[in-house]
């Protein structure tokens, strides 16, 4: 195979490989919230059937989370749409 052609195909690979890294990294907006808390109350019914009608979101002070409470139970979502519930200490 010419080298040329060896070339050109390692650095199309190495470009494609490129972008899908930058798109697999592409960060959450919150400044649209609703929809990433819909998918939370989604998941709250689905999980522990509640009532997802219920759910609010709200972000951290630093912004890189975004804070959503189904009844008593608290998800946090970060900026690549990880959703980790919270273990709250009891008051």
């Amino acid at each position: 195979m010419p080298r040329s052609v060896v070339i050109t195909t390692a650095v199309l690979v190495v470009l494609a490989a490129l972008g899908g890294f930058r798109l697999g990294q592409q960060k959450l907006a919150f400044e649209n919230a609703t929809g990433i808390i819909q998918t939370v109350a989604e998941r709250h019914t689905q999980v522990y059937h509640g009532d997802g009608t219920a759910c609010y979101g709200w972000l951290t002070a630093d912004g890189r989370y975004l804070h959503v409470r189904c009844e008593d139970r608290l998800y946090r979502v970060n900026q690549l749409g990880v959703i980790t519930d919270v273990a709250e200490p009891d008051a």
